[in-house]
């Protein structure tokens, strides 16, 4: 092969690596960037989310809860086939007012944590399980389970179990809270 063929096949296999190793990497290199947005991340926002609207609230904020919510989820899904605006209507004309002589409850603190993959279980699909505990000034903690599942491009809240004093002493009841009260 002459000289003047060698350096052009040679640019060519240079030009055709670096557009393969240009097609795999994005703007910022970031291979989570590549793959779409961290599940675990979008689990904890989204958990930390509904149950922001659900307890740090009073009335809990039911619009904010039923996005959040798979439609199977939603409370009216065996009337409507579970409709944000009738998800909405069921969580207030089920929600009780707040009673104006109880003492004012201080702030809410929200920690979600143990994020993992949960097996489908009898009546709920496979997800993303998550724990939330949650405190107030002076009060113990309580904790849920969350299992959260894929919705369109979004995981939505799917179930949501209190944790209970059974696994009080459980540094991750997540998997076997689900499991057992789904």
């Amino acid at each position: 092969m002459n000289p003047l063929r060698s350096r052009l096949a040679g640019a060519v296999l240079a030009a055709a690596a670096l557009t393969s190793l240009a097609a795999c990497s994005n703007s910022s290199g970031s291979a989570t960037d590549a793959a779409g947005p961290d599940p675990v991340q979008q689990v904890t926002t989204n958990a930390r989310a509904y149950i922001s609207a659900w307890m740090a609230t009073e009335p809990a904020d039911a619009k904010a809860m039923c996005a959040l919510q798979t439609k199977a989820a939603r409370p009216n899904f065996s009337k409507d086939g579970g409709t944000l605006d009738g998800c909405v209507a069921q969580r207030r004309r089920n929600s009780t007012p707040a009673d104006p002589s109880a003492a004012p409850r201080g702030p809410l603190t929200i920690t979600i944590s143990n994020v993992q993959d949960v097996p489908a279980s009898a009546t709920h699909p496979a997800g993303k399980g998550a724990l939330a505990t949650m405190s107030r000034p002076g009060r113990d903690p309580f904790r849920y389970a969350l299992r959260l599942v894929k919705e369109g491009d979004s995981w939505l809240v799917e179930q949501t179990t209190d944790v209970g004093t059974r696994f009080k002493h459980t540094a991750d009841p997540v998997a076997p809270v689900l499991a057992q009260y789904s």
